[in-house]
């Protein structure tokens, strides 16, 4: 049994180290590799949130020091994300909803780590403001509701519509996890929630990964083979997920 958990230790490091790598806190891999291990769902919940508030928070602040963004952009999407994570927070699931749900959601890590991915673009466009406003607040729902802080869905967004850079989009998702993470589990909170017993292993783990994938990804860091690997153990999650 503790050869399990250290294991389960191990992969929550590197979930932190290639998520942060891209400015994400990791909510997904890490619900993903505690799902694997069979914690129960609100167990989850609760420590995806917090390990993602953690690791986001060092990402952002290795970010911000290394690339500059349009912050008219990011306003909008924050404005409506952070009441709608707080709503989400606040809804429980059937576990068999939460199961598809998260998996589905998982393919778009899967999709970023694995290479297929649409190719960045060099001329930018400018969103309407109410696409900005409706995207924001889906996400935002989405996150509180399955314990993410949206940056894997607010990065592709981003990127797809070729509304910002890759650097950029690191920079604003990784405050984006940060707030919808924070208003996710006030949400949850709310349902008199008690810290797992294995909230603080796990804190550690992520904390130690975040800061040397932030860093890495915030400068030059890119390692195909390891994210390769994360996409897999991703594929592995996602038909667990759907199979039991």
């Amino acid at each position: 049994m503790a050869d399990s958990f250290y294991l389960m230790y191990f992969l929550v490091f590197g979930v932190a180290f290639m998520y942060s790598s891209v400015g994400h806190g990791g909510a997904s891999g890490y619900i993903a590799v505690m799902a694997l291990f069979g914690l129960a769902p609100l167990e989850i919940r609760t420590n995806a949130l917090l390990l993602n508030i953690a690791v986001a928070s060092i990402a952002y602040l290795q970010f911000v020091r290394n690339t500059s963004t349009d912050w008219n952009l990011a306003k909008p999407l924050f404005i409506f994300s952070i009441p709608f994570a707080f709503i989400g927070g606040s809804i429980t699931l059937t576990e068999s909803i939460f199961k598809y749900l998260l998996a589905l959601i998982l393919v778009l890590p899967v999709l970023r780590f694995s290479g297929l991915w649409r190719s960045e673009q060099q001329n930018f466009l400018a969103p309407k403001t109410w696409i900005l406003y409706l995207s924001g607040a889906s996400i935002g729902l989405l996150s509180g509701m399955l314990g993410i802080g949206g940056g894997i869905i607010l990065t592709p967004l981003l990127l797809w519509f070729g509304w910002t850079s890759t650097k950029q989009a690191a920079l604003i998702s990784a405050l984006f996890i940060v707030v919808n993470s924070i208003a996710g589990f006030i949400g949850l909170w709310n349902k008199n929630l008690t810290l797992p017993d294995s909230f603080f292993p796990l804190l550690i783990t992520a904390v130690i990964g975040g800061i040397l994938g932030s860093f890495n990804g915030s400068t030059k860091f890119s390692n195909d083979v390891l994210k390769k690997l994360l996409a897999c153990v991703l594929c592995i999650a996602i038909y667990k997920l759907i199979t039991i």
